[in-house]
């Protein structure tokens, strides 16, 4: 799959040799924090091999304006930043409704990104990033592995649940030494509730 997803990129940006895909910064997963200030953690695709395969690193830049916090990770790479292939976001679960709102503005305003990206919680989100690859997610989360109770939710639904004001529910995971689901979070009233009534 990886591999049909990375000749599709090469064809939509008119790359003929695997060292001009090499030039781009091919953005996978993403996650945001804020603790007096905000972090944004993004998986990026920095080479490919002559097999067509992935070489991902984690990168993390802090700022208090988000859009200079996505401008940074350009600086940092130094390539052309790619965006519209974002699998994950992944949010920190200590996020409050200013936040939400602020990171809803940004993705509005910005049309380089697709927003229909699997979401989830976390409260580790550079150690989800580093060691579990947005497959292992994705399929825990498709296949219901751990809990009946684990939810599958678009950035872009969640979005238009939080402008219309309706209540939406988000799954939190962590990893140790595998993905592992942690339970749902219901957004309702501005704030973030835990659901204690579930079984994992």
């Amino acid at each position: 799959m990886k591999k049909y997803l990375l000749l599709i990129i090469l064809f939509l940006t008119g790359c003929t040799k695997y060292n001009d895909l090499n030039e781009l910064a091919i953005i996978k997963s993403i996650g945001i924090s804020h603790d007096n200030e905000y972090t944004l953690f993004a998986e990026i695709i920095d080479e490919i091999d002559k097999d067509n395969n992935p070489i991902t690193k984690v990168i993390e830049t802090k700022d208090k304006d988000l859009n200079k916090l996505f401008n940074n990770i350009k600086l940092l790479v130094n390539k052309e930043i790619y965006f519209s292939h974002i699998d994950l976001l992944i949010l920190d679960i200590n996020l409050n409704n200013n936040d939400y709102q602020k990171i809803i503005n940004y993705f509005l305003e910005h049309h380089e990104f697709r927003n229909d990206f699997l979401c989830v919680l976390s409260k580790d989100i550079k150690n989800v990033l580093e060691n579990a690859k947005y497959d292992e997610i994705e399929d825990l989360i498709t296949t219901n592995k751990e809990s009946k109770n684990i939810i599958k939710i678009s950035f872009e639904e969640i979005m238009k649940n939080y402008l219309d004001k309706q209540v939406f529910t988000i799954s939190e995971v962590s990893y140790n030494e595998k993905i592992v689901f942690d339970g749902n979070y219901r957004y309702q009233n501005n704030k973030l509730e835990r659901i204690t009534n579930e079984k994992k």
